[in-house]
């Protein structure tokens, strides 16, 4: 593969679906101005993360307690500060995955090799190439009434997931995200499931996914996809179709439990990743406006 193929293509993918008009779509959405964070709280040596990876790790390194004991660290006029330090695995909480995250035969989205991504990072597709996101979040609790969660390798219920959003008389469109509400962080908090398995899309979902150009999926588990998947031949199928073949980013570990019951929503989504050069995902604090 030439370096001007390299070249040609673009770490957005899907997310260049989001044009200007999708962007007014979004902004459209605001009525109250009430934002709502979407984000998981990041607590030292606390999950959910995915499996093996490190749940993250807080350390003080300068508290209140110093200037106590060294009084040469408080400055003039009684002054100090603290600081500390954070070590988080890139998937270790609410994150947006990256394009390299993923490959198939050697081949990345736009057919990339995967060697290159190296032990240095990823040369390209990292997550620094998607930039900033702002479009329109729509929200469904795809939990089917009378549960509180869906099962371990439960598939989400198009129709019912159609169903809603005809009801909230949302249709999606092209740049659009979709998030999903399937219940797994309430159940990993409750110790009824666990990082081995979760309910989410199948691969029934990809060709609609497709159809209506959403830019980003996300859902408020591990993979976004049902674990353990459907398709014997392949763990992560959606990863595969969605993000590998066409672009899709992938946001994981939301904060959807306040959508519990409620009808589907949509808002104006801000989601930006940190510049973390080569890497295969960054923690994300993405939040609506109504």
């Amino acid at each position: 593969m030439t370096s001007t193929v390299t070249a040609e293509v673009s770490g957005r993918g899907a997310l260049s679906n989001i044009d200007e008009v999708a962007m007014r779509r979004a902004m459209d959405t605001v009525r109250t101005f009430e934002t709502v964070s979407l984000a998981l709280p990041v607590r030292n040596g606390k999950g959910p993360v995915g499996p093996r990876r490190q749940p993250p790790q807080h350390f003080m390194v300068r508290d209140g307690g110093d200037a106590a004991v060294a009084p040469e660290l408080t400055a003039k006029h009684g002054f100090s500060f603290s600081d500390d330090i954070l070590l988080i695995p890139t998937h270790g909480t609410t994150h947006l995955d990256a394009l390299c995250h993923v490959w198939q035969d050697g081949k990345m989205y736009g057919g990339l090799s995967s060697d290159l991504v190296t032990s240095r990072g990823a040369k390209r597709l990292g997550i620094e190439e998607a930039g900033p996101i702002l479009t329109r979040g729509l929200i469904v609790d795809v939990v089917p009434d009378g549960k509180r969660w869906l099962d371990v390798s439960e598939p989400v219920d198009l129709d019912l997931l159609r169903r809603k959003l005809k009801d909230a008389d949302l249709t999606p469109e092209r740049g659009d995200a979709l998030f999903v509400r399937t219940g797994w962080v309430e159940a990993w908090e409750e110790g009824e499931q666990n990082q081995l398995g979760w309910g989410g899309f199948d691969v029934d979902a990809i060709d609609w996914i497709l159809e209506m150009g959403l830019s980003v999926i996300g859902a408020d588990n591990i993979g976004v996809e049902m674990s353990p998947a459907s398709d014997p031949d392949c763990a992560v199928p959606l990863h595969v179709r969605l993000m590998r073949d066409h672009g899709v980013y992938f946001a994981e570990l939301l904060n959807l439990a306040g959508f519990k019951g409620s009808p589907a929503v949509a808002g104006m989504l801000t989601m930006s990743p940190l510049r973390i050069m080569g890497a295969t995902a960054s923690p994300v604090a993405p939040f609506l406006v109504f």
